[in-house]
């Protein structure tokens, strides 16, 4: 009882110096686009341009857009592109939140989260740039908006639960295994195909080809349900099952809780090794 108390009050810190969290993400964001001639319209650019190949490959070249995902594709590829950037930001990056930062982090007294969580809110902040671009197209597509709406920014909550909780293990345990912050390179294009980014998740769950161990495994994965949560305001037809929904959350919650344990566990060796 008394460790969680600890925990609690370590976070109820958080909130109260939320003023420093917000300095510095801006911070974040004014050095990552200070180079930059186009600044944050990189934000944009990024993942249309990834979109635009993706489309042009499956739906233009192969004509399968329609089977594995819904129509419009670029539409329906944008809507999970756009969230994907903001989740590979934050799995990259974790690998480097502690060790780029170790002369700030043991010379300011203040709870070592805020600087996980100065990741996670700039990459939000590029993401929600991004929202404009996107309500452009549905307009373009002529693209209608059904009541399911209301499940994006639910969908918006949950990634942020599973990102936090990833970027609180990976962070502490890159300073105490370099090796994982090349692992991530390979685990984030990996990552990109096993999530339901450039097909729907009913591409997996509809197909008879692919075992069912697997499809089992699929519906724990947290983004199965959180990109397909972003796509069914916009698409009728795309279909999220309760149960897989459920797994969803709960895959969430534990990694919140394993990233928070983690965390804790491991910060007083990070903080001898940085």
């Amino acid at each position: 009882m008394a460790s969680l108390g600890l925990g609690l009050g370590r976070y109820r810190t958080i909130v109260q110096r939320r003023r420093i969290l917000f300095l510095l993400i801006n911070r974040d964001l004014k050095v990552r686009y200070s180079d930059s001639a186009l600044g944050y319209v990189w934000t944009v650019l990024d993942p249309l341009m990834m979109g635009l190949v993706y489309w042009f490959v499956f739906d233009v070249i192969f004509n399968r857009g329609k089977a594995i995902a819904g129509d419009p594709y670029l539409l329906y590829l944008l809507l999970a592109m756009m969230p994907w950037q903001w989740a590979q930001g934050c799995i990259a990056g974790s690998t480097r939140t502690l060790s780029g930062e170790a002369r700030l982090i043991r010379s300011v007294d203040v709870p070592r989260e805020l600087w996980i969580l100065r990741l996670i809110g700039s990459r939000f902040i590029e993401f929600m740039f991004t929202i404009p671009v996107l309500l452009i197209f549905v307009l373009g597509f002529q693209q209608g908006v059904n009541w399911k709406i209301v499940f994006f920014p639910i969908a918006i909550g949950m990634q942020w639960m599973a990102l936090f909780g990833i970027a609180l293990a990976l962070a502490p345990m890159a300073v105490m295994i370099p090796d994982i912050e090349r692992l991530m390179r390979v685990t984030n294009r990996v990552l990109l195909y096993m999530c339901p980014v450039i097909y729907g998740s009913f591409a997996i769950f509809e197909n008879d080809q692919i075992p069912e161990w697997f499809k089992q495994i699929y519906a724990w994965n947290p983004f199965t349900t959180i990109l397909t949560l972003y796509r069914v305001g916009f698409f009728p037809n795309e279909d999220m099952p309760f149960t897989v929904a459920l797994r969803g959350g709960i895959s969430c919650v534990v990694l919140l809780v394993l990233g928070v344990y983690i965390f804790r566990k491991l910060e007083p060796a990070v903080l001898k090794e940085i």
